[in-house]
């Protein structure tokens, strides 16, 4: 039995050799590990942490069809149980440092091995960048759920009639103008929206621009107020809209990536370079849960097509149109 044996696929199929990787443990992943047990693909699920990215925190999700109330580290649960019942597995705590394409195919190394599959599925998310950096704050955390987000069209409805203030991407705020009372946005617009956006057109629209240094969140039970350059600042929310796509590794490895760093993909979640797709949040807005188990599905069907196609092709079959690869 080969080193990967262990993994679901090989005994059912008698395949010596690991076909895919999928990189990263989200929404997406999840849903392309899922599809590609199912389909009997010999893959490797590979995550830097122990699974679930930015779901983890979030403290109640409504707008995941079929799911009303539920806690993001109970979603994250159900998908690993969902997983194991098809026969797969997460392999926690193994992050990808590599990835190359070479003669032959591909090459991924991570913390541990460095291995050779036939296709890749990039699904490693977003980062999202909080007060810490900029303003020296340590516990926006402490108000998730309770004030503070990190996703407007996820939170913004539970925001309606109240007070919030938005930190980032100014078009936020114009979202938030549509559902809430009251919206205040922190700035100095960041420099790649200051052309789209200036203050004068924020301010136009009637939503308050404030400048200045954040220096506290307060509230007891939730979100209260926020404090700038001393002035106590009533708010019942808090929008960090802050993200850095974390796609350093793949634009080294050469794949397309679009002005905000995300990657480029088409329908079919395929990059530039052939066997390797992404999808979920890397692939840029919008963020959301659906959007990233719909493109984990659509990934892991790209490639088991890919595969089938490259199969095929070694057994000197002639293939059609929409088989080449």
């Amino acid at each position: 039995m080969s080193y990967f044996g262990g993994f679901y696929g090989l005994e059912k199929r008698d395949v010596d050799e690991l076909e895919l990787v999928i990189i990263g443990a989200g929404a997406a992943g999840f849903s392309a590990a899922i599809y590609c047990s199912l389909l009997d693909v010999n893959y490797l699920f590979l995550d830097a942490e122990q699974g679930g990215g930015l779901i983890n925190i979030a403290k109640e999700i409504e707008n995941y069809p079929g799911v009303v109330g539920i806690r993001g580290p109970e979603l994250i649960k159900a998908f690993k149980e969902h997983l194991q019942q098809v026969g797969g597995e997460v392999r926690a705590f193994e992050p990808v440092q590599e990835l190359h394409f070479v003669a032959g195919g591909l090459l991924v190394k991570s913390n541990r091995q460095t291995y050779r599959p036939k296709a890749v599925i990039v699904a490693t998310g977003l980062e999202v960048l909080g007060l810490k950096e900029e303003f020296g704050l340590t516990n926006e955390r402490d108000y998730l759920g309770k004030g503070v987000s990190y996703c407007t069209e996820c939170d913004g409805p539970l925001f309606k009639g109240k007070k919030v203030l938005a930190i980032g991407n100014p078009f936020d705020a114009f979202l938030l103008q549509r559902l809430t009372e009251r919206v205040s946005y922190l700035g100095p617009v960041p420099e790649e929206f200051r052309s789209q956006v200036p203050r004068e057109i924020i301010e136009a629209n009637n939503i308050e621009y404030l400048e200045g240094q954040l220096e506290a969140l307060e509230g007891e039970n939730c979100l209260e107020a926020v404090v700038v350059d001393g002035a106590r600042i009533p708010v019942d929310g808090l929008f960090i809209t802050r993200r850095k796509a974390g796609s350093e590794i793949f634009e080294k490895a050469g794949l397309k990536l679009d002005d905000d760093g995300f990657i480029i993909v088409d329908r079919q979640m395929a990059t530039n370079v052939a066997g390797v797709y992404a999808a979920g949040d890397i692939t840029g807005e919008p963020w959301q849960i659906a959007k990233s188990v719909g493109e984990g599905a659509v990934a892991s069907l790209s490639v088991f097509r890919f595969l089938t196609g490259q199969r095929m092709r070694n057994l000197g079959w002639a293939l059609k149109d929409e088989w080449e690869i």
